[in-house]
């Protein structure tokens, strides 16, 4: 049955058709929308409920909140405004009229809306940059840095430094009033630190190249992690000989002060915080990625995050973050789909080390090991060498049924990290399932049972080198530990079917085995299984 849903703006709606559902029927499905996280369904409903009942306080602000979600600024306004001639008031009503005066530059409206939307905890951040800059249009620099800085001291607890967000903002601030010697104090007051934000690092690096250190731009280009290309890096420091107009400046400080995630509210508020600066400025493709990554992987919010990341453009310093996020989501649905993604990416660029290793990683995951085994050594081979290269060399060689080179290769990874869990714990697991080096196994997956003691599958390998060393009751004390830490594994299950069968205790052990059967997919492990209980 077809489903009517208001498409015009809600405030100014016709009377809704006779097919249209009921106010009741389109609330509960609103509802259950929410609830499966699919938010375009959720404002739809919303809107069909709206229609019947125009006056309704819940349904006004339901309708708010999740148009603001979803990006639509001029209709969430709207909406704000029926809100206030009912007298209704809601944390928020107060952001969308923000961005519509400040795409407007009326910037004392900018400066009153800015002062309402302080009186939301959460908003505090955004506030604070949208009326620095509103300062800053009227000519009062002085007052928009200190603004800034005042709140950064403010919002900073146990006398930790102010966040290198409020800091960026303030050298945006001079820089664009020509403050140059209070820029480069702030811009050095952001180089002390260990570590930045990756956003805060790109906007860095950009200004030292416009300030001409590009000696420190390159510096701050070369910390920033794998998953940016360097091809996209250096095309944005030739692009960045200019600062950008106020607009885009405010657009990129909303986004850098929604980021400063603390309260829940702020997380359950930052996809409209989003929203709010892409408003602005839609070409911000640090706000899409980020957008993005805010919706999640649920089911219900795939389109919207695909909306997004298809908008990055392909010249884009997201763009190489854009193809992992796409290709991670391929991971967990459809495996050929992200090797396709990634083989189409290579044809491009084929002297990337990083999309050599993300393609070995998926070729090693749907079984292709000799596929995945030339990817990372042609990853290697163009100079990609990351921490946990070799422990993925050694799997795919152990599967291989390369037992030196797998061996020499978790050893090698376990000489650069010690402390690598994952090659611990396969290394002493595959010795142990093969009887071999027991002495020198149990001590590998202690190591890694203590540094991930709630990982299931550690505390399986424990427990499985205690039962091929014959401490059977010490077996099945770790095995019950791992079957309660991962219940749906069929192999703990079989594992500890078999540890209570040499305990004597024969039932449980054959209760294991059929419920293991139950919820194994791999057809040697079922073959396996039924002759066990067979026998």
């Amino acid at each position: 049955m077809a489903i009517w849903v208001a498409t015009c703006n809600p405030l100014f709606a016709a009377s809704p058709p006779d097919n249209a559902p009921s106010l009741e029927a389109s609330y509960l499905a609103a509802r259950q929308a929410g609830y499966l996280n699919d938010l375009p369904a959720a404002a739809a409903f919303y809107v069909a409920a709206l229609d019947r009942d125009p006056r309704n306080p819940d349904l006004l602000q339901s309708s708010f909140v999740s148009q603001y979600m979803l990006g639509n600024i001029d209709i969430a306004a709207a909406l704000a405004r029926q809100m206030e001639t009912l007298n209704l008031r809601i944390s928020y009503a107060s952001e969308p009229a923000t961005a519509k005066a400040i795409l407007a530059q009326d910037w004392d409206a900018v400066l009153v809306l800015s002062e309402l939307m302080s009186e939301t905890v959460s908003a505090r951040p955004v506030a604070s940059v949208i009326k620095a800059w509103a300062l800053a249009a009227k000519g009062q620099a002085g007052a928009a840095i200190a603004t800034i800085m005042q709140t950064g001291r403010s919002l900073s607890v146990d006398q930790k430094p102010v966040s290198a967000v409020f800091i960026m903002q303030a050298a945006h601030l001079a820089e664009f009033s020509k403050k140059h010697a209070e820029k480069r104090q702030f811009m050095a007051m952001l180089m002390e630190r260990d570590r930045l934000p990756v956003h805060i690092t790109i906007q860095l690096a950009a200004m030292l190249h416009r300030d001409g250190n590009d000696r420190a731009s390159l510096s701050q280009i070369g910390s920033l992690p794998d998953g940016f290309g360097r091809k996209q890096l250096q095309a944005f420091l030739v692009s960045a000989d200019k600062a950008n107009p106020i607009l885009p400046q405010i657009a990129i400080g909303i986004t850098d002060a929604s980021m400063m995630i603390s309260a829940r509210d702020g997380r359950r508020m930052l996809p409209a915080r989003l929203g709010l600066a892409l408003h602005i400025d839609p070409t911000l493709n640090a706000a899409r990625f980020f957008l993005a990554q805010s919706f999640g992987q649920e089911e219900g919010s795939k389109q919207l995050v695909d909306e997004q990341l298809d908008a990055i453009t392909d010249d884009s310093i997201w763009s190489q973050p854009r193809l992992l996020m796409q290709v991670d989501a391929d991971r967990r649905i459809n495996l050929k789909s992200g090797i396709s993604r990634l083989d189409s990416a290579l044809q491009d660029n084929p002297q990337n080390g990083l999309l050599h290793k993300e393609i070995g990683d998926l070729y090693r995951f749907d079984e292709q090991f000799t596929k995945s085994r030339d990817a990372y050594l042609m990853a290697r081979k163009l100079g990609f060498d990351a921490r946990g290269l070799d422990r993925s060399l050694a799997i795919v060689y152990e599967r291989l049924d390369q037992d030196d080179l797998a061996e020499a290769h978790f050893l090698m990874a376990l000489k650069i990290n010690p402390n690598d869990p994952f090659a611990l714990n396969y290394l002493g697991y595959w010795w142990a399932d093969e009887g071999r080096n027991l002495d020198q196994a149990i001590e590998l997956i202690e190591k890694a049972v203590t540094l991930r003691p709630k990982s299931g599958f550690f505390v399986d390998s424990l427990g499985w080198v205690h039962f091929k060393r014959g401490n059977y009751d010490l077996a099945v004390s770790f095995l019950e530990k791992a079957t309660l830490l991962e219940p749906s594994d069929p192999v703990i299950t079989d594992h500890l079917g078999d540890a209570y069968w040499k305990v004597g205790r024969r039932n449980e052990a054959r209760f294991k085995w059929a419920y293991a059967l139950t919820i194994a997919d791999d057809d040697d492990l079922k073959t396996k299984l039924r002759d066990k209980l067979a026998q």
